[in-house]
């Protein structure tokens, strides 16, 4: 074993140290924010709760919400809009029908069709036409995410994929010309992560190292990568309050999101491409 897998091993051994401990019914602490931060909507499962919704700008304020319903598809949540896991959840009919959000995040899910996914974040997105649409591009369980994503298929049951992604937003942009919107690019954080333990290059040894379970993230650098990727996706400065990282292992998750994160594009004809100021 090589020095400098040596010292990345100690690195993950510091920073895993952090509880892993989740709760799918007590959502957690919000941070300190400026009450006039945006008003968000974020409908998903415990992929899009791994995000933290309640620590974003302006949840401590009651201008963010969530529909959470763990281990579901877009569909099982349309078509059920009265469940969830997480008991502070809004349900979308609700929130839609009665919020102004200036952020709506929409997380798809294993099992659904691309079609299905089109049709039901358009309908929600309708709902919303002022927010920024936010498409939270989560991943699937961590020994299998690679493979998903390597093999890049865009039919069939959804898949974390550049192709399945590349093509939902082909879709949605045909359906919502116009419409800004933006992802997290949480799953290609994640493979970016997979090609450099590939590679022996940084501070874990497999994508478990930041999850707590075969899918979910873990307290300290899951987490710290998928809340700072949403906050990115909002327009949020980024935070560590809460995560207690080795400045080795905070820098190196910084460079990943600096460079995968969500970014303005260059030139775009998006409607709200500017900079937006919260309702």
């Amino acid at each position: 074993m090589t020095p400098a897998r040596l010292f990345s091993l100690g690195v993950v051994a510091a920073t895993l140290t952090v509880s892993a401990g989740f709760s799918q019914e007590t959502p957690e602490a919000a941070s300190e924010s400026p009450a006039s931060a945006p008003r968000t909507f974020l409908i998903g499962n415990s992929l899009t709760w791994d995000t933290l919704p309640s620590r974003l700008e302006g949840a401590s304020d009651g201008r963010v919400q969530w529909h959470v319903y763990c281990g579901k598809n877009l569909p099982f949540i349309h078509d059920n809009p009265a469940g969830h896991c997480v008991e502070s959840s809004t349900p979308w009919p609700k929130a839609l029908a009665d919020g102004e959000y200036d952020f709506v995040s929409i997380q798809p899910h294993l099992g659904s069709k691309l079609e299905e996914d089109v049709a039901i974040i358009t309908e929600w997105a309708a709902q919303q036409p002022d927010a920024v649409l936010v498409i939270h591009t989560a991943w699937r369980h961590l020994d299998q995410f690679a493979a998903a994503y390597e093999a890049n298929e865009s039919d069939g049951p959804m898949e974390p994929s550049p192709a399945y992604f590349e093509a939902l937003l082909a879709g949605l942009r045909k359906e919502l010309p116009g419409r800004e919107i933006r992802t997290t690019n949480c799953y290609r954080l994640l493979y970016a992560l997979h090609e450099d333990i590939e590679a022996g290059v940084g501070p874990f040894t497999a994508l478990a190292d930041v999850g707590r379970d075969a899918i979910h993230m873990n307290a300290g650098p899951g987490r710290y990568l998928m809340h700072n990727a949403m906050r990115q996706a909002l327009g949020q400065p980024p935070t560590g309050q809460g995560f207690d990282l080795t400045p080795e292992v905070r820098t190196y998750l910084d460079e990943k999101l600096a460079a995968h994160g969500w970014h303005p594009p260059k030139e775009s004809g998006e409607k709200g491409a500017a900079k937006r100021e919260p309702k």
